[in-house]
């Protein structure tokens, strides 16, 4: 039997294996790297959008809080010169008062007007409020509740925020009938006002 010849085939035969063998190997394990490489490209994306997310503001909290603040403004409502105060809060609450709602000027006294406001452009928001008008007291009567009023508010402010115009326009309804569904309920007052002012900051 020729050995020689043998050992030469099996040598041959070896090396072919050997080198199928790293081939394979290092095809399998440059598959491995990339696939790693790709899990690992998916998680940095993954974490960089997440961190990303957390910490861009919300976009209606950083729309809005430019208009939050208080507002001391003057004008006129139905023609009778007054001041009111104007608080935008960053809840969503909005409240106004007026400088002659304890007054007798206007025939009735009322409250505050309390609200609800949003953003409808860059510098201008809308609210709607309510008060509740009554007769004053007088010697003989406690006075008495004479109207439930609804209230719409447009406000424009300056690009810097600084300064603000208002305008009002409502209408009241008897004691028994709520504004926000009055249905067809006649309307017992109606009244407007413009004012002009500016914010109130911290020296």
């Amino acid at each position: 039997m020729n050995y020689e010849g043998l050992t030469l085939r099996s040598a041959l035969c070896f090396n072919i294996l050997s080198n199928t063998y790293v081939n394979f190997l290092q095809n399998f394990l440059k598959r491995k790297l990339v696939m790693k490489a790709k899990r690992v490209s998916l998680l940095l994306i993954f974490f960089s959008m997440a961190i990303i997310l957390m910490g861009k503001p919300d976009q209606s909290e950083a729309g809005e809080k430019e208009f939050v603040g208080t507002y001391f403004t003057i004008g006129d409502e139905d023609e009778i010169p007054t001041p009111v105060i104007v608080q935008i809060r960053k809840d969503g609450t909005y409240l106004t008062v007026f400088g002659i709602q304890n007054t007798t000027l206007a025939g009735i006294v009322f409250t505050d007007d309390v609200g609800i406001w949003e953003k409808t452009g860059k510098n201008k928001i809308k609210a709607q409020t309510f008060s509740i008008s009554a007769l004053p007291p007088t010697e003989s009567s406690s006075g008495e509740v004479v109207g439930n009023c609804i209230a719409d508010h447009t406000i424009t402010f300056t690009n810097n925020f600084q300064e603000i115009n208002l305008t009002v326009s409502g209408k009241c309804y008897a004691p028994d009938v709520n504004p926000v569904d009055p249905g067809d309920a006649p309307v017992t007052a109606e009244f407007s006002g413009s004012f002009q002012g500016k914010r109130l900051n911290i020296p």
